[in-house]
């Protein structure tokens, strides 16, 4: 028989039997073990940990959610009132798992105990977009010691000081300085070490020209848009489609 000839009955048998097939794919992915317990806020939360065999977790409904789809907060959309209760969740898996895996059996796991059903949709939303300045990152040479799943640690409040973080965490973190989405459109990757101070209550957007910062006349420090340019970055208000996550239903925790 022709190689070709084989390729086509093998098809052929493939597709005269698609439940055969999708037998694997169709399961869902589960931990060996779970237990979820509304927690005593009286009594220390369990330390956290979210690794290749499980997770352990004092969390609320939404943190879940948002871990098993990487989602924000603003990104949620029709929550209960009762999704911000906390709960302490234990889950384990029966082999080693990727992240991928591991959210995929978060998911099943929100299904099965939360009753949790959810759809995705893109909004229209007013955000704030990263990107680069026109004359060119100023950001340093990118770190090569950062695990590559890595978003490296970054603290803001006046003084934005990066330990490694991705562009993608810089614009997690902004969107608290700024109160809205920030997306990040930088096109950078990599992790990177930098700090810049900043005044929290300073909200001017100075000059966007994409000119060098000019010092200013009085001794205060800079707004977090201005402090971005020295990394030739950009900070700047816009609408934007954005996914959002719906919760079509759900209920509180059934019994271990």
């Amino acid at each position: 028989m022709s190689m070709r000839s084989l390729i086509l009955s093998i098809a052929g048998i493939l597709w005269a039997n698609p439940a055969h097939t999708q037998t694997a794919a169709s399961e869902p992915l589960t931990f060996d073990v779970a237990s979820i317990k509304l927690a005593d806020m009286a009594r220390p939360a369990p330390t956290y940990r979210v690794g290749p065999d499980g997770f352990t977790m004092r969390a609320s409904l939404n943190d879940l959610i948002k871990l098993a789809y990487e989602v924000e907060s603003y990104q949620l959309v029709h929550g209960p009132d009762w999704a911000q209760a906390y709960y302490d969740v234990q889950a384990k898996a029966s082999a080693v798992s990727t992240k991928l895996q591991i959210r995929a059996m978060m998911q099943t796991l929100l299904a099965e105990r939360f009753h949790l059903k959810v759809h995705r949709e893109t909004r229209t939303m007013s955000c704030y977009v990263l990107s680069v300045d026109k004359n060119g990152s100023k950001l340093p040479p990118p770190k090569t010691d950062m695990p590559p799943d890595s978003v490296g640690p970054i603290q803001m409040g006046g003084e934005l000081w990066s330990r490694g973080a991705t562009m993608e965490n810089l614009a997690r973190n902004l969107r608290f300085e700024v109160g809205a989405p920030v997306l990040d459109k930088t096109g950078i990757e990599g992790h990177y070490e930098y700090k810049l101070r900043y005044d929290p209550a300073n909200h001017e957007p100075g000059d966007q020209s994409g000119g060098t910062p000019q010092a200013s006349a009085t001794p205060i420090a800079p707004s977090i848009f201005v402090a971005l340019r020295e990394l030739g970055l950009r900070l700047e208000p816009s609408k934007m489609p954005i996914e959002v996550l719906i919760i079509d239903n759900a209920e509180r925790p059934s019994a271990n």
